[in-house]
Parts: structure tokens; C-alpha cells; sequence
């Protein structure tokens, strides 16, 4: 048994966590195997580049709605920037994405944890799914 199934079956046995916990803790878990797996095939010469599978990224409209109107103002660059951010990219590859700078992309973080009041990302996600579910 790996050492990341074996942190799996803890995070899955943990009582405190909350199901969106268990989820962000399973998603830190996949990234870093995929970044594990990209190491090894970086290091073995391979004839062509695995494919990259994204992950959907939210495009309903009371999404968008929710969250541009009062009294929360975010912009639509906002919007696009936190639509990648909880879809598990990261800032880097978010800027990668946008073609903008990591800088920028912090920036826009920023100013959405702001407008939404959150105090770490994983509130903003809290904050998020409760805004649009609404």
C-alpha cells in the first residue's frame, strides 16, 4: 500500500472533516500524484507528451449572475480567474492559461477573497458554493 492510499484511508476515516474537506484533501492527493507521474516521465524520454485533461469549469449563468451583482461587484476577469482557481489549477497555471502574470493572477485572488470577505481559499470556496447555491 502506497503512502498516498494510506493518507487516503485516513482522511476517510477522519470523523471533523467535512465532505468539502475530504474533497480538497483528495484533490491535494490527485495533484500530487499527477506531478509525481509528469517527474517520472520527464525523466524517461517519451516520443510524445501524455494529453492533459482538464477539468470542466462552471458556466452557469446565476453563477456569473450571483457573484457580478451587488454586493459582491466581482468582475468578469474575476470571474474567470476564480472559475480556473476552483477547478484545481493553480495560480501559476492560471496565468499560464490567461496569458497573464502569476503577479496579476494573485492580484485577482486577492481582490475576490476581499469582496467575498474570505480569510483563506478554502473559505472562498465555502463562500462560493454558498453564494451560487442560493
Amino acid at each position: 500500500m502506497s503512502l498516498n492510499q494510506t493518507v487516503r484511508g485516513l482522511i476517510d476515516r477522519l470523523p471533523t472533516l467535512t465532505s468539502e474537506e475530504r474533497w480538497v484533501l483528495h484533490t491535494v492527493l490527485d495533484l500530487a500524484d499527477q506531478r509525481e507521474r509528469q517527474l517520472s516521465q520527464a525523466q524517461a524520454p517519451q516520443p510524445a507528451p501524455a494529453p492533459v485533461v482538464e477539468r470542466p469549469v462552471r458556466r452557469e449563468a446565476s453563477y456569473a449572475a450571483a457573484l457580478s451583482g451587488a454586493p459582491h461587484f466581482v468582475t468578469p476577469r474575476e470571474l474567470q480567474v476564480l472559475e480556473l482557481l476552483l477547478s484545481g489549477l493553480s495560480n501559476k497555471e492560471v496565468a499560464i492559461k490567461l496569458g497573464i502574470s502569476f503577479k496579476t493572477v494573485q492580484a485577482h485572488r486577492q481582490r475576490i477573497m476581499d469582496k467575498l470577505g474570505a480569510r483563506s481559499p478554502m473559505h472562498l470556496a465555502e463562500i462560493v458554493r454558498q453564494v451560487t447555491a442560493s
